[in-house]
């Protein structure tokens, strides 16, 4: 594997992890939205990673070779699934969607599994981030032989 693999293959895990980041926030974002018990309140999102194929070239008109030793590393966002369609009833009375019973319906979000959501998808940033710094400074003590 090249260097430029590393690069790629850290580049696909940075980009699923912004995806990532991308849900968890608007996870906690609408934590504490609610709906009339009749409507559909806001669903949960969670992504499903999976290994993918790494494009070997550098233009938008190539793409991933088959026979390419990278091929099947990296990562990519397979899904953006939700759940918990329903919900969670909530007896608020005050709330000015509630129904005559008093009931609103909340996503029924867990904010304690989004914040360990959260630093997981944070250290997985980390350490791709660490993998192109390292590939970098590679590259830099390779250009330093040269001369």
């Amino acid at each position: 594997m090249s260097l430029f693999g590393l690069l790629s293959i850290s580049g696909s895990g940075i980009d699923t992890n912004q995806t990532w980041l991308n849900a968890i926030g608007s996870n906690i974002a609408n934590i504490n939205d609610a709906v009339n018990p009749a409507k559909t309140p806001f669903l949960q999102q969670e992504i499903v990673a999976a290994p993918g194929a790494v494009p070997t070239g550098y233009g938008p008109s190539q793409s991933a070779i088959p026979t390419s030793p990278l091929n099947g590393m990296g990562v990519h966002v397979a899904a953006v699934t939700t759940n918990l369609p329903n919900g969670v009833l909530t007896y608020d009375p005050t709330s000015p969607v509630a129904n005559a019973s008093g009931y609103v319906r909340t996503p029924g979000i867990s904010l304690a599994d989004q914040l360990g959501n959260l630093n997981i998808a944070e250290a997985n940033y980390q350490a791709n981030v660490a993998v192109i710094n390292h590939a970098k400074s590679i590259y830099q003590s390779a250009l330093t032989l040269a001369v």
